[in-house]
């Protein structure tokens, strides 16, 4: 890790597979076998918040002051330190429906300003990500699969918001019936950010299936740990499709949401069938684009010591 400072930012993926872990508690309601399931996912939820926060901030400068980076080296696998911040605000949102009142509001609260930390962050990197493509050339072809990373923490920004808007519009109304006009106004700004999300991801699906059929055409794209990233970006986009399809009662929408729905259990299967084979005989592991780094450089330096060798050694004689 202190070799390479860039295998930190999957560390931000422990926080987001808590939220899955949260969001499937919620989703198939096992709260009902056993009140207490409630306040574990609750205090689950708490320590996925410190992991975000720290994946977010301290590994942020740890990466910034061990490393020079510039706008070329910038990947879509930056946003795994920011993207933990939006899936705890919508985790959040989840439990919240099924906590008591005033749980529920501390619980809306705090989701709210990882929502608005998170938000901005994802944006920035975004920035950096869409100059980083439109000003040099693609990734390499075994990682051009990440280009599907910016898919989901863009989507995610719109989930957060649209759920926290409706878990607002409900719980202010009970803890705060001073702010009751505040919960309709938060709704509806859910659901115009989650429209913008929406059509964003569009965009970033869009371009991240050319990158690697445009890359496809030149060189085959070899499996490693980076086809993982798949799953988590059409998941995500299709749980916003399905947010949106409901809110919206939009029969397109929901047939898209299923239509994810299929192709992520084939991408799972997929790789879960890659995965296993590649870690029986040991190719799955490491990270690709990091040993033809190695590789590259070994070749050059190992060139360099030839011509070094091959000078003539008689000129002083």
């Amino acid at each position: 890790m202190r070799r390479n400072p860039r295998r930190m930012l999957h560390y931000g993926a422990i926080p987001m597979a808590l939220g899955t872990v949260l969001t499937g508690i919620s989703e198939f309601q096992i709260y009902e076998m056993n009140h207490a399931v409630v306040y574990i996912a609750w205090s689950i939820w708490w320590i996925s918040v410190v992991l975000a926060a720290a994946a977010s901030v301290l590994l942020i400068c740890l990466i910034v002051s061990r490393e020079t980076r510039s706008i070329e080296s910038v990947t879509g696998a930056w946003l795994l330190l920011v993207a933990p911040l939006a899936v705890c605000a919508s985790t959040g949102a989840s439990i919240a429906d099924y906590l008591p009142t005033d749980l529920a509001y501390i619980t809306l609260i705090v989701s709210y300003a990882l929502l608005g930390s998170g938000a901005p962050l994802t944006c920035c990197i975004l920035v950096l990500y869409v100059t980083r493509i439109t000003t040099f050339k693609l990734p390499p072809h075994d990682a051009i699969v990440t280009s599907f990373i910016p898919l989901g923490p863009a989507g995610q920004i719109g989930v957060a918001a649209l759920s926290l808007g409706r878990i607002a519009n409900a719980v202010l109304l009970d803890s705060t019936p001073q702010l009751d006009i505040l919960g309709p106004t938060m709704l509806g700004a859910g659901v115009l950010i989650a429209l913008m999300s929406w059509g964003f991801c569009v965009f970033l699906l869009t371009h991240a299936v050319f990158s690697v059929v445009y890359q496809r055409r030149s060189a085959v794209i070899p499996f490693n740990i980076s086809w993982w990233s798949l799953t988590f970006p059409i998941g995500v986009f299709g749980s916003l499709t399905a947010g949106l399809g409901e809110v919206l009662d939009m029969r397109y929408l929901q047939v898209n949401f299923m239509v994810m729905v299929v192709l992520l259990l084939v991408l799972w299967m997929f790789n879960m069938v890659r995965t296993i084979a590649g870690a029986w005989t040991g190719s799955i592991f490491g990270i690709p684009s990091l040993a033809n780094k190695e590789d590259a450089t070994k070749e050059s330096t190992s060139s360099a010591v030839t011509i070094c060798d091959s000078r003539p050694t008689d000129r002083y004689v």
